[in-house]
């Protein structure tokens, strides 16, 4: 056995032993000892100090302590005797055998590994049980199972696996807390028997493949994108909408129509940096620039004829100032 597998089972060993055998053999010995060199150098303190110290030693043996977050099971000359709770309690030398359980909560991990879901996908369960021995039935914990640590442990990894085996890939990631509980009920009848109480059960972690990681993601993907092209089409129809009630709004109102066009016409040469031409709309009409797009195409022109004549106007100075 190595040094790592022996730490981990003394570490898990929750079970003790208190003897008293070996307390009654100290006391006797340190009397005679005592007494015998006492007598042999004819020093009575020796002996009277040897006396009191071996007495002593003699009584605690028929006494142990227990700690609050223990609870000790005494059996007499093999046989189940009786349950005692912390404090200071009385045995028989020899006669009884002191077991000592402790009763407070611990938690183990156990994992289910490489296993098929029932659609047949590939995980790996990572979880924790939190688990304690009923105080009351501190002797079923000890006189009834070998090893109830390990025994929770492996029954813990089989009522996963079964659990885990029967449901589809989408419950193991969405229906968590409903798998703890049913796992949690399944312990729990089991644990009863060996008079200890199952308080929680929790998936930690649900570890699958990397190519159906990345399966998942692109599907993931392409699910919000087809809902963005969705809220995008949706966004048309109601752009499409408003526009078929402006137009019914202009049909009925000239004036607001010719407001419109006047803004539209504004916007867009904000938007280029030009300066803005104000042409009263009497003249448009007479030169056949009644409608809007008319009027941006001879407004357009303007500032190209413009700029034209200014590249012209440029090239005439810089030819003046040459011969100078």
């Amino acid at each position: 056995m190595s040094q790592e597998s022996f730490t981990n089972n003394f570490a898990e060993r929750l079970v003790q032993q208190k003897g008293s055998g070996s307390h009654v053999i100290a006391g006797v010995l340190i009397l005679i000892i005592g007494i015998a060199i006492g007598l042999a150098i004819n020093n009575s303190l020796i002996i009277y100090v040897s006396l009191a110290l071996g007495i002593l030693i003699i009584i605690s043996s028929f006494l142990m302590i227990i700690k609050q977050y223990e609870r000790a099971v005494i059996l007499r000359l093999g046989k189940y005797q009786r349950q005692v709770g912390p404090g200071v309690q009385t045995r028989l030398p020899f006669a009884d055998n002191i077991l000592v359980v402790d009763v407070r909560e611990k938690v183990s991990e156990f994992k289910a590994e490489r296993m098929l879901t029932k659609d047949n996908v590939p995980v790996t369960i990572d979880a924790i049980l939190r688990y304690k021995i009923i105080e009351q039935r501190a002797k079923d914990t000890i006189l009834n199972v070998e090893n109830f640590n390990q025994m929770i442990r492996q029954v813990s990894q089989t009522t996963l696996r079964n659990n885990i085996g029967s449901a589809m890939f989408q419950e193991v990631l969405s229906k968590r807390e409903e798998i703890n509980e049913r796992i949690k009920t399944t312990i729990s009848s089991e644990a009863s028997n060996w008079g200890m109480e199952v308080t929680g059960v929790e998936i930690r972690q649900v570890i699958i493949p990397q190519e159906l990681e990345s399966a998942m993601s692109m599907q993931a993907q392409a699910e919000r994108e087809k809902s963005a092209r969705v809220i995008y089409g949706e966004s048309e129809v109601l752009v499409a909408q408003k526009f078929s009630e402006a137009a019914k709004v202009y049909e009925d109102n000239p004036v607001a129509y010719a407001l419109r066009q006047s803004n539209m016409l504004y916007e867009s040469i904000k938007v280029q940096g030009s300066t803005i031409v104000m042409v009263p709309t009497e003249s448009l009409n007479s030169m056949g620039f009644g409608n809007l797009g008319t009027t941006i195409a001879y407004l357009e022109a303007t500032k190209k004829t413009a700029a034209q004549q200014k590249s012209k106007d440029d090239k005439t100075k810089h030819t003046d100032i040459e011969p100078q």
